[in-house]
């Protein structure tokens, strides 16, 4: 009964995010994954034009999904809410290794599957390489369970093997053996005194030592922009910002709130009056009930408060490098950690428990709806529905090499990921997108302006914005 009211709770929580189609960097990843041959597929792993190396999270989970569902977005989304239900039974089942409490266990996946940080990564496709990093993350941590019960040769090829496959998958991955150490200190689980754990270690060690080189000398990271790194003070404000996004405050507080000087826009918290007294007391119930079950617990529970704190940083340490480049979404794999301090302080009697529960959902649907009317990332999905319709309307076919041309505005160019959304709507990578002018591209000698850019196979797109 329990994974059927989860899974209907991450249906109404996020089942409206299959009504939105592709945008953005799935243009780029779709075109990209349309390959015909080995060479091509080879070439996802030398691939290193972007600051992340994915070929396993993007590339093939782009070429595998194009093939099942073809250019229908439902399909990729259908498998994005597979790989988020999958992931919050993985954080359940790790909990109740962790806690050895059914209650505990259960409370917490019920949590993470309907916290609102999840919004970006399954409503934006680009992201579902983010789930996937999860997925590996969380199957990393259940092999060391797995190899401390059974010890042997083939528990150990499985946990290796899931590293390195995850390394593909994100990079999140490589906090896996940090987060190992954590668990066998903090837990007792003598990790080090088991059959085959120098090997074990080893193996962990010379993996992550060959990533690195891979990423910071053979195929080198290039960092620019908002991913530069940083390190210092500018890392406690992400990490605060993290820890309010994970009690369901919207993202949109980062751009209306100063946490330096406790300054916040009058007018959005006047417009959304009701709404922010929905998230500051939904926080503020949940703070408090936390604090009110932290002081009456026992000293061996209180030992699972030190783990979830841990988790928490550890589970957001590549992303807190990143200061200027933060969204909810990187809570991904840190947010377990602050649910079992969560759940474990939460005192167990109906009453709390009620409580808690409308604290967390009401705050979360609240922020979800709420970024489902203002976030860009819905901005975007539903302008390139938009263009995409009106240019099938205006023109149902265009020939090979043809040049469609919009007006210059950077909102639409970033929708269509510049030249691929038009590629991708039409199936033809011969096609040019040009955003300016008209007149730019066509030839001085053109009279009439329609007409002269149709003979030379320039197609004027008008656009209508809802």
């Amino acid at each position: 009964m329990f994974y059927i009211i989860t899974l209907i709770a991450i249906a109404v929580f996020y089942g409206p995010s299959l009504k939105y189609g592709f945008f953005q960097d799935d243009f780029l990843h779709l075109i990209s994954t349309q390959i015909n041959s080995l060479s091509e597929f080879l070439s996802f792993f030398s691939n290193n034009q972007a600051i992340y190396y994915r070929p396993f999270g993007i590339q093939l989970a782009y070429l595998i999904q194009q093939r099942l569902y073809g250019a229908n977005p439902l399909g990729f989304h259908f498998t994005s809410l597979l790989i988020h239900a999958i992931n919050t039974f993985l954080v359940g089942s790790l909990i109740h290794k962790i806690t050895k409490n059914h209650l505990v266990a259960k409370l917490s996946a019920f949590l993470y599957a309907t916290s609102a940080i999840h919004f970006i990564s399954l409503f934006w496709l680009a992201e579902t390489n983010l789930l996937l990093g999860a997925l590996m993350f969380f199957l990393n941590l259940h092999a060391l369970f797995w190899f401390i019960k059974k010890p042997s040769n083939k528990t150990l090829f499985i946990s290796l093997s899931l590293f390195i496959i995850g390394l593909l998958f994100h990079e999140l991955t490589i906090i896996s053996p940090l987060m190992i150490i954590v668990l066998n200190y903090l837990l007792r689980l003598k990790l080090f005194k088991k059959p085959l754990s120098k090997i074990y270690s080893i193996g962990f060690v010379l993996i992550t030592f060959l990533y690195l080189l891979l990423r910071l000398v053979i195929l080198p990271i290039p960092i620019s922009g908002t991913y530069a790194l940083h390190l210092g003070m500018a890392n406690i404000s992400p990490l605060i910002w993290y820890g309010l996004w994970s009690f369901n405050i919207p993202e949109e507080f980062k751009y209306q709130l100063v946490l330096s000087k406790m300054q916040f826009q009058s007018k959005f918290f006047q417009n959304y009056i009701s709404q922010t007294l929905i998230w500051v007391s939904g926080f503020l119930i949940l703070l408090i009930t936390s604090i009110y079950g932290i002081t009456r617990l026992n000293k061996s529970k209180r030992s699972l408060l030190i783990l979830g704190s841990t988790w928490f940083v550890i589970g957001l340490s590549l992303f807190l490098l990143t200061p200027l480049h933060i969204y909810p979404m990187y809570a991904i794999v840190a947010l377990p950690g602050l649910i079992l301090i969560l759940a474990t302080a939460l005192p167990k009697s109906p009453f709390f428990i009620t409580l808690f529960l409308l604290a967390w959902l009401i705050p979360s649907i609240t922020t979800l709806r709420f970024s489902e009317k203002d976030h860009w990332v819905v901005q975007e999905a539903r302008l390139a529905e938009d263009i995409f319709t009106q240019a099938k309307q205006q023109y149902p076919n265009l020939p090979p090499n043809s040049t469609l041309s919009l007006k210059d505005d950077y909102q639409v160019k970033q929708t269509l990921a510049d030249q691929y959304g038009i590629q991708f709507l039409y199936n033809d990578s011969s096609l040019k997108t040009h955003f300016g002018d008209l007149n730019q591209i066509l030839p001085d000698t053109c009279q009439q302006i329609h007409n002269c850019a149709i003979k030379n196979n320039i197609y004027p797109l008008l656009i209508t914005r809802n």
